[in-house]
């Protein structure tokens, strides 16, 4: 066979099975990258539908929470279509998810995940009919239903996202296994390929060595794997010149091959490095819940990644008038000094970028204004990456990146594949940041109602001992003691209701006071009828025990008070009215009303003023004088001997110009661990059973509050056993304000009759009775004492009296009856009350003029105002004081006279 035929042989058989190898090698090379291709963009589809459909469930959330506890009606209204919205992206993102997961298990969460999204969607809708409905008790049970299956469709979603994950890492590296079996064959097959050459080498060449010494030498020096073979000269029009052609034409495509080799290797080194990085990155953005601590763990894993040496990572915020750029995370090294915290949009090209959502690459940054990167520190890097981060089309940050040298292409595909990662992760952690603070706040306000709560059971237990204190006042009655019982039982009743909510104590406080009032109202005015005695048929020991009862009310009058001044001071009810107050006669209140008491006691009583005060002070000299009362009263009663002083002096102290009142005394003294315990409400400085001095401990608690709301303050000294010394700091120069959450009222005639009548002169002879003799009274009231006590007082003074038993009798009568002068009306009563009653009342043309004075046992500021705007020509608290009650009848019947005669 000649030569021609066996090298046409051999070699066709070579170029045959390169051929081959070469179809195969392609083949492999494409299949493998079409694999990686379609398991990039299927996994990326999966998780960001699975994404999408976690965000959905979050803006469902906060969209319905808002909803349910917003008062605006148009708010609630655009929150409810924002949910509808979002239920339908989240249905059409579940039925994609459907086509494409083809795994047994992710089909299975999917069908779980169906499941719970059905029952939240029903949840939903009946929230959505609930708040329609406005039916807010219901809404809040369903509503916490519906978190739990919030809870569970975030959870189900997460593991969804790790099966995606897992299916991932397994095929890549099932990719690399095949890769290397790849290489192993192609390696195999090189070698099947060579050694097929060597043998038809051999079998042509036998008895041509001489020819082919040359060739064999440089086919000796082949370097299986480079990609740079040796070439044969002799390339002659013989057959041996066409081998050696051959070689050639065969070291080139080995050539070819080798490079393809490399190059395909590289490719799927590099995106087997790209999808590992990407992998840790996202488990390391799982576990960061603060955006603070993306540095520790997120972004000093980026940096080292890319081989940068300076980075930082912005957030725009929007809590000024115009945003800018925050930095929460920055990495740097020795050469970048002073980096800036913050970047305004209008900045240098980190701003620009925030801008306009654009990737920056700079180049050539030595040649650039220093304000392009000024913020960097005193370093010029070589080139600078500035990447948006972005999230549903907004832009959320900016990354920037220095290096020394030159950012690959490779560390650039991992940026901008990671700043789509990042973006989720940050509104992720924003979002969970926001529902720890509001957490946070729900705790806090927990803690403060349990705190309130506590202290609504501590004043239970002290109304539980004041009415352990009222039963054994009225022991000697069996009447009063059935009555007081009964006050009892609706005072622990009503304290049961205090545990539910702060907000009811005034209202409570204000009932009681109702409650206590009408039987002492009653208690009072039979107590005065009997000291006066006017049928002289009483000894001197009743009239004596009359006094006793009437004392003991009075009493209890005042510690009712005290507490619904307490009441209205913590609630904020307090009504402040300043005026002009003499200093001198504030001086002589004290001395007149004081002076008498230490006499009797034996105790030494002094008044000094100091010659630089003013004349008087613009402040509140009602609630002075209460101040003043309750420090002298303290002073003279834990005084047993000694004596007591008040100076009035003018200190400038560091907080402004001050009226110093001194009460001093050389009484018990207090303890110095006692000393700011003696200003909470109800406490002494002896809180046994067994004290020596009596009282609730309310009055320096009020005082010390009325301080403050007269811009001023109390202090104490003292020592135990050498006495006390109170200081009363009053502000010299006020400004003219009403402290009160109602409105001003203006002077009438019921601030008169105040002022004219301060307090129940008992005993006392009432003139002008007889301008209510033979006058017609209508009492409706549903407590028959009242009706007894004051039918007893009027008919006395000659008055026609009659009476009904609540609202709707008394209209009755009045329409019966067109010969009654006055009314004298209770509020709270049953069936229809005294506010109802007057309105009525005040309809009928033919009964409107009649003068009504409400009688109420409901003390509270804003009680007067009520009773006027219902229609009251004038208003009385229980106890009633009978001189005030014979004035203002007797002012508005002289009214009533003289607008008749004028007709």
């Amino acid at each position: 066979m000649k030569y021609t035929t066996r090298l046409y042989i051999g070699f066709s058989l070579i170029i045959m099975v390169i051929a081959v190898l070469f179809g195969i090698i392609v083949g492999i090379v494409h299949n493998q990258n079409e694999e990686n291709n379609n398991l990039y963009e299927d996994r990326y589809l999966k998780i960001q539908l699975l994404n999408h459909i976690r965000v959905g469930i979050k803006n469902v959330e906060q969209d319905l929470h808002v909803a349910i506890t917003t008062s605006d009606s148009q708010k609630k209204e655009i929150k409810v279509q924002s949910i509808k919205n979002e239920i339908s992206e989240i249905y059409q993102d579940l039925h994609t998810l459907d086509a494409i997961i083809r795994v047994k298990e992710a089909k299975q969460k999917l069908v779980d995940m169906h499941e719970q999204i059905e029952a939240y969607g029903q949840s939903i809708k009946e929230i959505i009919a609930l708040l329609e409905e406005e039916n807010t008790e219901k809404v809040a049970s369903v509503y916490e239903t519906a978190l739990v299956q919030d809870n569970q469709i975030i959870n189900i979603t997460e593991n969804l996202i790790a099966i995606q994950e897992r299916i991932m890492e397994d095929t890549l590296k099932s990719s690399e296994t095949s890769n290397n079996m790849y290489v192993k064959v192609t390696i195999v097959s090189i070698i099947i390929t060579l050694f097929v050459g060597f043998w038809i080498s051999r079998w042509v060449i036998k008895n041509i060595t001489t020819r082919f010494q040359s060739i064999r030498d440089v086919m000796k020096s082949i370097q299986y794997g480079a990609e740079n073979l040796p070439r044969l000269q002799d390339l002659s029009n013989d057959e041996i010149g066409e081998i050696a052609q051959a070689y050639n034409e065969m070291a080139t495509a080995l050539e070819a091959h080798e490079r393809m080799e490399r190059q395909y290797t590289e490719e799927v080194e590099e995106q087997h490095w790209l999808s590992m990085r990407l992998a840790e990155l996202s488990m390391l953005a799982q576990e960061i819940y603060d955006i603070h601590n993306l540095d520790d763990k997120y972004f000093q894993a980026v940096i080292p990644m890319v081989d940068a040496c300076y980075g930082a990572l912005y957030i725009i915020k929007n809590d000024r008038s115009t945003p800018y750029l925050l930095k929460v995370c920055s990495y740097t090294d020795e050469v970048f000094e002073n980096p800036l915290s913050i970047v305004e949009l209008e900045e240098g090209i980190v701003g620009q970028c925030a801008r306009d959502g654009r990737l920056r690459r700079v180049k050539s940054v030595r040649s650039l204004p220093q304000t392009f990167f000024s913020h960097m520190g005193e370093s010029i890097p070589n080139e600078i990456l500035i990447f948006p981060i972005h999230l549903d089309g907004e832009v959320v940050g900016v990354l920037e990146l220095a290096t020394k040298r030159e950012f690959p292409q490779l560390h650039e595909k991992l940026l901008m594949e990671a700043m789509h990662q990042l973006g989720v992760t940050i509104d992720r952690i924003m979002q969970q940041m926001q529902v720890r603070k509001l957490l946070e706040e729900s705790q806090a306000l927990n803690e403060e109602l349990r705190m309130q709560s506590e202290e609504m059971q501590f004043q239970q237990e002290q109304l539980r001992k004041m009415n352990e204190q009222l039963e054994n006042q009225y022991k000697h009655s069996e009447q009063k003691t059935r009555d007081l019982e009964v006050t009892k039982l609706e005072l622990e009743e009503r304290t049961k209701q205090l545990q539910l909510t702060s907000k009811y104590k005034t209202e409570f406080l204000a009932n009681i006071s109702h409650e206590l009032r009408t039987p002492l109202n009653s208690l009072l005015i039979l107590a005065q009828i009997l000291l006066e005695n006017k049928e002289n048929n009483l000894t001197e020991k009743q009239k004596e025990y009359a006094n006793t009862i009437h004392a003991a009310g009075k009493d209890l009058l005042n510690l009712i008070n005290d507490i619904l001044d307490l009441a209205k001071i913590e609630s904020g009810k307090i009504h402040i009215k300043r005026n002009e107050m003499e200093i001198g006669d504030m001086v002589s209140f004290i001395t007149n009303q004081f002076e008498p008491l230490a006499s009797r006691k034996n105790i030494e009583f002094k008044v000094e003023v100091a010659s630089n005060i003013p004349g008087f002070v613009y402040t509140d000299t009602q609630k002075v004088y209460q101040i003043l009362k309750n420090l002298l009263s303290n002073a003279i009663k834990f005084t047993v001997k000694g004596k007591v002083r008040v100076f009035v002096k003018r200190i400038i102290h560091q907080q402004g110009d001050y009226i110093a009142f001194v009460v001093a005394d050389t009484g018990i003294g207090i303890s110095k661990q006692n000393q700011e315990l003696i200003f909470e409400a109800f406490q002494q400085v002896d809180g046994t059973t067994s004290r020596q001095f009596g009282g609730t401990g309310l009055g320096l608690s009020i005082s010390k509050e009325l301080a403050g709301l007269l811009s001023g303050f109390i202090t104490v000294e003292s020592a135990e056993g050498k006495g006390s010394t109170f200081t009363f700091y009053l502000p010299v120069k006020s400004e003219a304000e009403v402290i009160s959450t109602y409105p001003n009222v203006e002077f009438d005639m019921f601030d008169l009759q105040q002022q004219v009548v301060e307090e129940p002169r008992i005993g006392s002879n009432i003139t002008l009775v007889h301008e209510l003799a033979e006058k017609h009274v209508l009492i409706v009231d549903d407590d028959m004492r009242n009706i007894f006590s004051l039918t007893t007082v009027l008919e006395a003074m000659g008055m026609k009296v009659s009476f009904a038993e609540n609202g709707i009798e008394g209209i009755q009568f009045l329409e019966n009856n067109r010969d009654i002068d006055i009314v004298l009306m209770d509020i709270m009563m049953a069936e229809m009350d005294g506010y109802e009653a007057m309105r009525e009342i005040r309809k009928n043309e033919e009964l409107k003029h009649i003068p009504i004075i409400a009688v109420t046992a409901k003390a509270m500021s804003e009680d007067r105002s009520k009773c006027i705007e219902a229609g009251a020509s004038d208003y009385m608290t229980k106890p009633v004081n009978l001189d005030q009650l014979i004035l203002l009848m007797k002012v508005w019947l002289y009214q009533l006279d003289t607008e008749s005669m004028e007709e």
